[in-house]
């Protein structure tokens, strides 16, 4: 298990100014890769405001939740095999450090509704202050693109993230709507990506 306090800065960008961003940090990318990103729903997941999925990304499946901390969420991650990711999909008892938080907030893991899926090609790029990544996202028949940064100091990462986003003409109040906040506000909730 993994778990972490993720401290993130991110904002919407339209198409024109996603490909501006990348072509200018082309050659600082690390990496880039698709993901899909599987959203399980549940009334008291919602109620928390807590997120649960799980990433399939380079053949292997990781399951995460997100609880709110302060200003920022603690992130906790597990790495799933094949055979446990469809058997958590199948609503057949899987064990691990996630479901026994779930169990601990009266969550029960078999009951939890996998309705839509995000797919996500990402470029990482490695700053001295933490991960900025440019997502290119496709859902429920929408498309999107966002910058985010990840960052291990919150003020020095948030300055950081003003320079950048400023040099193209951005502005920033607040973090925009999660993924998982935008498939659900799309009105068009099903299983494809």
């Amino acid at each position: 298990m993994n778990e972490h306090i993720e401290i993130e800065y991110k904002i919407l960008l339209d198409e024109n100014t996603f490909y501006w961003i990348l072509q200018d940090y082309q050659s600082l990318i690390q990496r880039d890769y698709i993901q899909v990103n599987y959203y399980f729903t549940n009334t008291i997941l919602q109620q928390k405001k807590y997120m649960l999925r799980i990433r399939e990304k380079d053949n292997s499946f990781e399951l995460t939740l997100k609880r709110p901390i302060k200003n920022h969420r603690l992130e906790t991650n597990v790495l799933l095999t094949p055979e446990e990711k469809d058997d958590f999909f199948s609503h057949r008892p899987i064990t691990n450090e996630i479901i026994d938080l779930l169990k601990e907030d009266n969550i029960n893991p078999l009951e939890l509704e996998n309705q839509f899926s995000l797919k996500t090609h990402r470029y990482d790029i490695i700053l001295p202050e933490g991960i900025l990544s440019l997502d290119e996202n496709t859902y429920c028949q929408k498309h999107d693109y966002e910058l985010e940064f990840e960052v291990k100091d919150e003020q020095e990462g948030y300055q950081q993230f003003l320079n950048i986003i400023h040099q193209y003409g951005l502005n920033y109040t607040k973090n925009c709507p999660s993924k998982i906040q935008r498939v659900l506000a799309s009105g068009f909730v099903k299983k494809s990506v």
